[in-house]
């Protein structure tokens, strides 16, 4: 592997890749590591936000609320650079092609800490709306797809990626992108809430779910799909993401 690593021209270049359909989880990951922005040392143990020099305690509102429904979110890596990028050409401009990098590297993050993932009885996608007013396709669980069939062989992960997914969002709501904390909460507490159906209640109840999204910025979704799931039996519920949005003054601007 570490011969075919000296080959790749780096993430972000994977079109080029000599590796692009044949590579192994092993070989993208490796890859990714190289150039995405590793979250920092000294950070939230709930949202992964980087503090900032003198911090203690988050400033993310969420983190420090008595309702909040999930335990903590695990973040690979910053949201910058290429991997922001990548992101942003498969959601917004039809790159569907990234969703089989995405789950290579999803696929390398949960073995490379098994001993941790393992405890979840199943992996599910945060819900994305398709249709009328909504997305053109289910970005997250596509990319759960590819993980599931990029796992090493003889691994075998609870990817919920059967059927009908164990959470829907069963319609639109307003975006969140362009609203500050308050918006986005009113949105994620009204809206969003109400759209929200627990599809397969008997496979929740008393198991410990984990939630793949492709970004966290206030945990603010993730909070409302875990409150669903937990009402209806599950006994924690943990979010797992390619990245954490950086915490800056303008975040309420940026696409996520």
């Amino acid at each position: 592997m570490d011969e075919r690593l000296e080959q790749v021209p780096g993430f972000g270049q994977c079109g080029r890749c000599l590796f692009n359909t044949s590579g192994p989880t092993e070989l993208c990951y490796a890859c990714a590591q190289r150039t995405i922005e590793p979250l920092a040392t000294s950070r939230c143990p709930v949202c992964d936000r980087p503090y900032a020099p003198g911090e203690s305690t988050c400033g993310n509102p969420l983190c420090n609320r008595d309702d909040r429904w999930f335990t903590r979110n695990f973040a690979i890596s910053m949201r910058t650079g290429e991997l922001r990028e990548a992101i942003n050409r498969y959601k917004y401009e039809g790159r569907w092609g990234w969703a089989l990098i995405f789950g290579r590297v999803m696929a390398g993050f949960l073995e490379e800490q098994a001993a941790l993932f393992r405890q979840f009885d199943i992996i599910t996608a945060s819900p994305t709306y398709v249709g009328p007013d909504g997305r053109s396709f289910d970005h997250t669980r596509r990319v759960l797809e590819q993980a599931a069939a990029e796992v090493s062989p003889g691994a075998v992960w609870p990817f919920d990626i059967a059927g009908e997914p164990l959470i829907v969002k069963a319609g639109p709501t307003p975006r969140m992108v362009g609203n500050g904390y308050r918006g986005r909460q009113r949105i994620a507490e009204g809206p969003l809430r109400d759209a929200l159906r627990v599809t397969r209640v008997q496979d929740v109840r008393g198991k410990r779910v984990l939630v793949y999204d492709d970004v966290l910025t206030d945990g603010l979704t993730l909070n409302e799909v875990a409150r669903a799931l937990r009402i209806v039996g599950a006994t924690e519920v943990c979010g797992v993401t390619l990245c954490r949005q950086p915490y800056l003054p303008r975040d309420a601007t940026q696409r996520s």
